[in-house]
């Protein structure tokens, strides 16, 4: 089953260049999954188990900008015992392919992982034959040993969502903020995303941002810096 849907590229959605940033791109995939849990009779505030996002992939072949009319597609390609994967498409309103994304989750019931089941599994239609990318488990992305900033943030209450944690897509916002200056006018075209811990209301977390030879990576973590929350590479 492949779920659409029409979204308007608004002035908050993009920076500087009035091009789509990251966050919104993320936000969009968010909306659509949300579309489409609601298709299949999975209403968010009825569920006794939920999704829990634990990394993206994201192709970016051409950056919408403002004031364009996008349609976002997402379908299912695998679900088995406790996990899931979800490819989502952007594309113009003459079909052109704009952007590409794989996404793996971890299902949770009582706050634990569960599995899904196969009346759930059926639902879902999935279409394992439609893909843009040749894997789906995400690759392990490798936290570099030094970095050359670090800036703290306390979560303000505007990044909380329902479960009561920062929302997905402040994550990318964070990585906008901690990027150098002469990076913030030049965005990658391609990032990953991988989230390890949740992050509450108020709690003060530290980015760490570091330049590889073909990359540029943040690291969210906790105060202490004992725990990593968040890593993500854009290239």
């Amino acid at each position: 089953m492949v779920v659409s849907h029409e979204f308007l590229v608004g002035f908050r959605d993009v920076d500087v260049n009035s091009k789509m940033k990251n966050s919104a791109i993320l936000n969009v995939f968010q909306e659509i999954a949300g579309f489409h849990s609601i298709e299949i009779g999975k209403k968010f505030e009825s569920l006794d188990s939920t999704w829990i996002l634990t990394g993206y992939k994201v192709n970016i072949i051409k950056r919408p900008v403002y004031g364009d009319i996008i349609n976002v597609s997402t379908w299912g390609t695998e679900i088995k015992s406790i996990t899931a994967v979800r490819e989502f498409e952007i594309r113009n309103t003459s079909g052109e392919l704009l952007v590409t994304a794989i996404s793996n989750w971890a299902h949770m019931s009582n706050n634990k992982l569960a599995k899904v089941s196969e009346e759930t599994i059926k639902a879902y239609g999935l279409e394992p034959e439609h893909t843009n990318y040749n894997e789906l488990k995400l690759k392990k992305i490798m936290e570099p040993e030094t970095y050359s900033i670090e800036n703290e943030y306390v979560v303000d209450w505007n990044w909380i969502d329902v479960n009561r944690h920062m929302n997905n897509i402040y994550y990318m916002d964070l990585a906008d903020m901690i990027m150098p200056e002469q990076y913030k006018l030049e965005a990658c075209n391609c990032f990953e995303v991988s989230y390890k811990k949740e992050v509450k209301y108020k709690e003060k977390i530290k980015c760490q941002y570091t330049e590889l030879e073909d990359s540029r990576v943040v690291m969210i973590k906790s105060e202490d810096l004992s725990k990593l929350c968040a890593i993500i590479k854009l290239y």
